[in-house]
């Protein structure tokens, strides 16, 4: 029983060592440097020979004088086996043939005719080929470098040689056999050759194994034999001779190539997440590794695994938890703060009659239509009835409305100046030339006026405006690269009149503040307020960081992005790091009451720079429009002028407009009227215009408005 059992244990461990053994027997595997190698092999050469000494050869015809040097060139072929005694030192036996042969030259002076000096030139063409055996033992001198010395002994095989003597000097002549050339022999045998021919190797070597096992090796090779043997007996002749080539050599008891390896590695990773603070860095920690390694050996390839087992620890920020919370007080005229309110704005309808500003102005150094100004394909597309009722609006259009006014009045014909500013482009008249041929080509192609309605005036010399913004900046430059649009017909310039528009006059309260007390504090980036009325947006802001307590005035532009009786909703929204955010939202309550009183507008726009001279176009639009005013109305006259240069130049220059204007009224004024000449606004927006950032902006804001008041 005791037996059986321990068979049975024997047996369960051979089978658990079984693949342990398995994977073992790969690292047996016997290896080229465990074994010394047997080789053959053969070279190719390039062969370089070098004879030198001092003979002549005693069958042939000369005398004299002896043979120095000669070289030549030739392959050379040999054949080897090569033993390895230890892994530094081998011996090779070499078989090689080698053509050794040379032509040499030498001169000799002579007497011709008696006592004439010649000089004949002995030439010897010695054909021979060298087979024989060299025995080398070459020595690693580092892996891969060998060096090679020896010994090799061989025989001169089939030796000839051609020689004659010719007459180099004089010119004319010849010896006595009526020839300049003389003791020729051709192709003759040459005899008493030294055999064995001796000499001493020496050589370089560099060994490139071209398989893993060493089966094969190339090997560049560098060999120099010295010549211990005269060629002919009895004569100073040696020869050298310089190989330079590269030997094969066949391991025949090179071991089996190792089976390739493949090393492979596999990684398992757990995480264990532990949270940090929102605003920290998400970092891992990289846990210690388990290495499990797993061999397969085939006859083709082992394969070994390793597979790395370990936990990480990450350590990651959640995103942050914010709120939003937002409450609207109204902010009163005297300052006391409301919780509950409603926006009431008083209301009344206006009439208005827009100015045409008949500029059209380019970019720097451009003679294409600024993107400011609506163009359309096709002057279907253009409706005057969608025009807003603002001065930037009317101007946007200019382009249409002249073209339209010009379809329908086919008599008018218009002269266009082009103009360029002094500064920045120098006046230019072909730049001038080339904008109003922009707007001429533009009221032709579109509209459909003809070319001969539209003059464009050819500047010659300085085709800067006559009345130039002389303002050393880009606000005065640009105000000067335009095109003017003169007429003597009235009717193409008159006012675009705007009918029974609702416009808002006041609104209490006149500013809200919005607390967003409750919001959250940490985390946040930036904020934003915007507040609509249906898919209107009637005011936003926005900014960095926690939001703090915002104050947005109500002015009665705001106000007329209103609908009476929907609330205005306003909405917060706050965004914090790792793209979290969170909004929250109130509401205003809007009435609009509108008044018993109606008002009637003229906005004049033709005030050139600095000026208060009332235009022929703006006395003929101010009498116009006084002959329609009911007698008891109230009007009003004020004076506007941009917020450029010097503020109480303008205040004075608005007055003098307005001055200008009243007295112009009181000329054509036939009834009875409550004329206010005295309200000037130097420090705010005339109506209509938002900002001073364009020219056409600023031109616009150069006027004197006439408000009537009167009962509906």
């Amino acid at each position: 029983m005791k037996h059986s059992l321990l068979r049975q244990l024997l047996v369960a461990l051979s089978l658990m060592f079984l693949p342990l053994v398995a994977a073992a027997q790969w690292w047996k595997v016997t290896r080229p440097e465990d074994v010394w190698l047997f080789q053959v092999g053969m070279s190719a050469d390039l062969n370089m020979v070098m004879h030198s000494g001092d003979f002549v050869l005693p069958q042939a015809p000369t005398c004299c004088v002896g043979y120095t040097s000669a070289q030549s060139f030739g392959p050379a072929i040999s054949a080897f086996i090569r033993q390895e005694v230890t892994k530094t030192f081998r011996l090779t036996l070499r078989g090689t043939f080698a053509p050794y042969s040379g032509t040499f030259e030498t001169d000799e002076n002579i007497f011709v005719s008696g006592a004439t000096e010649g000089v004949t030139r002995h030439t010897l063409d010695a054909r021979m080929s060298w087979l024989g055996g060299e025995f080398l033992v070459d020595v690693r001198l580092f892996n891969p470098m060998r060096l090679m010395l020896g010994i090799s002994a061989g025989t001169m095989t089939q030796p000839t040689f051609t020689q004659e003597e010719t007459l180099i000097v004089p010119g004319t002549g010849t010896f006595e056999n009526g020839r300049r050339v003389r003791n020729e022999t051709v192709n003759a045998e040459m005899t008493g050759l030294t055999s064995p021919q001796l000499g001493a190797v020496i050589g370089l070597g560099y060994d490139i194994p071209l398989t893993e096992n060493h089966s094969v090796i190339l090997t560049p090779e560098v060999l120099y034999t010295i010549g211990l043997s005269d060629i002919v007996e009895g004569q100073d002749w040696k020869a050298n001779m310089l190989r330079v080539g590269a030997s094969i050599a066949l391991s025949l008891n090179a071991p089996e190539p190792p089976t390739p390896v493949e090393r492979r590695r596999e990684e398992f990773v757990d995480s264990v997440i532990v949270d940090i603070a929102p605003d920290a860095e998400r970092r891992r920690v990289a846990g210690s590794e388990r290495i499990v390694t797993d061999t397969v050996v085939t006859t083709e390839l082992v394969t070994i695994t390793d597979r790395a087992y370990r936990t990480d620890t990450v350590f990651s920020p959640p995103p942050p938890i914010v709120t939003a919370k937002i409450a609207a007080r109204a902010v009163e005229a005297s300052g006391v703060l409301k919780d509950v309110f409603t926006i009431n704005v008083s209301t009344q309808f206006i009439t208005e009659a827009l100015p045409i500003l008949p500029v059209v102005f380019f970019e720097a150094q451009s003679i294409s239509l600024s993107f400011r100004y609506h163009q359309v394909a096709d002057s279907k597309e253009y409706n005057a009835a969608n025009i807003a009722p603002r001065t930037t609006a009317v101007h946007r259009e200019i382009l249409n409305i002249v073209g339209e006014r010009m379809r329908d009045m086919p008599t008018t014909s218009i002269r266009l100046r082009g103009t360029s500013d002094p500064t920045t482009e120098g006046a230019d008249c072909d730049l001038a030339r080339k904008r109003a041929s922009a707007v001429k080509d533009y009221l032709v192609r579109v509209w459909g006026v003809s070319a001969d309605r539209i003059a464009v005036e050819s500047g010659g010399g300085s085709c800067a405006p006559e009345r130039a913004t002389r303002q050393q900046s880009e606000e005065g430059y640009s105000e000067n690269r335009r095109v003017e649009i003169l007429t003597n017909d009235l009717a193409l310039l008159a006012s675009v009149a705007k009918r029974r528009f609702n416009e808002a006059q006041t609104v209490d309260p006149p500013k809200i503040m919005f607390d967003p007390h409750g919001t959250s504090q940490q985390y946040l980036t930036d904020w934003s307020l915007e507040a609509t009325s249906g898919s209107t947006v009637v005011f936003s802001q926005s900014g960095k960081g926690v939001p703090g307590q915002i104050t947005q005035v109500l002015t009665p532009a705001t106000a007329d992005l209103m609908q009476d009786g929907k609330p205005v909703e306003v909405k917060l929204k706050v965004n914090a790091i790792r793209g979290v955010s969170a909004s929250a939202t109130t509401q205003l309550a809007v009435r609009k009451d509108t008044t018993k009183i109606e008002l009637e507008r003229l906005t004049l726009t033709l005030f050139d720079v600095a000026s208060d001279e009332i235009t022929p176009i703006a006395e003929e639009q101010i009498k116009t429009f006084i002959e329609n005013v009911p007698a008891g109305s109230t009007v009003v006259v004020r004076g506007y002028a941009d917020m450029l240069g010097n503020a109480e130049f303008n205040r004075k220059l608005s007055q003098k407009r307005a001055d200008a204007v009243c007295a112009t009224i009181k000329k054509h004024l036939k009834k009875r009227v409550d004329l206010a000449c005295n309200e000037i606004r130097t420090d705010r927006f005339p109506p209509g215009i938002e900002s001073y950032a364009t020219p056409e902006e600023r031109f616009l804001s150069r006027t004197v408005q006439i408000e009537v008041k009167r009962g509906k």
